[in-house]
C-alpha cells in the first residue's frame, strides 16, 4: 500500500526575507524553522519509512536530516527530480518587485505556458517532479509484492515499509499534489503548501488519494507566488 509524505523544508532565510530563493546557494533554515519543523514531524501519521529524498539545495538537505532523526527511515538519498524550479534570471529578486513582471499573470494564471528568463518551464519542472512520485511507488509497490512472495509472509504483513518520504520546494510539491487530483496544471497555484508542512497521498488504491495537505503544528501559511512566496 504505497503511501508518500512530500514535505516542504521548513521555513528558510529566503521565505522570511520575501525573495525568491530559487537554487541560490547559502539558503538555509532559520531557527525558526528548524524548531517548527521538529514540532510539526511530531504529527506525522506514520514513524518507519522505507526511503527518504530529498532535493540536493541545503534547505532541503536540513530537513531531511531534521526528518530522517526523528523518525525511522531505511535510507536517504538525494533526488535531482525534486530539486527547486530553476527560476533563471528571477532568481534571488525580491517578491514584491517579481509581481510587476508581465510575465507574472502567467505565471500565477497560465502555469503550463510558463517559462522563466534563463531558467525552466513550470511544466518541465512538473513533468520531472511527477516522474520521480510515479518512480518510487512503482518501487514501493514492486517491494510489496516480492515480499508477500517470500515463504513465511502472509497478507498480514505490516505496511509501514512501503510509505516513503519526500522533501522537497513549494512550487514543486504543488505540481506533485496537482497531478494527484488530475488538476490541470494552470490550476496549481490554487493551492497552498507551507514550509515545514507535510502533505500525504495515498496510492494503494487505482487512483492517488489526498489524505491530508499543509499540515503545520504552528498552522502557518504562504501565499500564491512563485517559490512558494513568503509567509503572512
Amino acid at each position: 500500500m504505497p503511501v508518500i509524505v512530500l514535505l516542504r523544508h521548513g521555513v528558510s532565510t529566503a521565505n522570511t526575507a520575501g525573495i525568491l530563493a530559487g537554487r541560490a546557494p547559502g539558503v538555509s533554515l532559520t531557527d525558526y524553522g528548524v524548531t517548527a519543523l521538529r514540532e510539526t514531524l511530531r504529527m506525522l501519521p506514520q514513524r518507519h519509512f522505507s526511503r527518504l529524498l530529498h532535493s540536493p539545495l541545503m534547505r532541503c538537505v536540513e530537513t531531511a536530516q531534521i526528518a530522517a532523526a526523528t523518525v525511522d527511515v531505511d535510507s536517504v538519498d538525494a533526488a535531482e527530480n525534486l530539486i527547486e524550479l530553476d527560476y533563471g534570471e528571477w532568481t534571488g529578486r525580491p517578491l514584491k518587485e517579481l509581481g510587476s513582471e508581465e510575465l507574472w499573470k502567467t505565471v500565477i494564471d497560465q502555469a503550463s505556458q510558463a517559462r522563466f528568463p534563463g531558467g525552466e518551464a513550470i511544466a518541465e519542472a512538473s513533468d520531472r517532479a511527477v516522474s520521480c512520485v510515479r518512480s518510487v511507488v512503482s518501487e514501493l509497490r514492486t517491494e510489496e509484492q516480492r515480499a508477500h512472495e517470500q515463504p513465511g509472509q502472509d497478507d498480514g504483513e505490516p505496511t509501514a515499509s512501503r510509505w516513503a518520504m519526500l522533501v522537497s520546494h513549494g512550487d514543486i510539491i504543488k505540481a506533485i499534489i496537482a497531478d494527484a487530483l488530475a488538476m490541470p496544471l494552470d490550476d496549481f497555484q490554487r493551492i497552498s503548501v507551507a514550509p515545514g508542512s507535510f502533505t500525504v497521498i495515498d496510492f494503494s488504491g487505482s487512483r492517488p488519494v489526498l489524505t491530508a495537505m499543509s499540515i503545520t503544528a504552528a498552522g502557518l501559511s504562504e501565499g500564491s507566488a512563485p517559490g512558494g512566496g513568503g509567509l503572512r
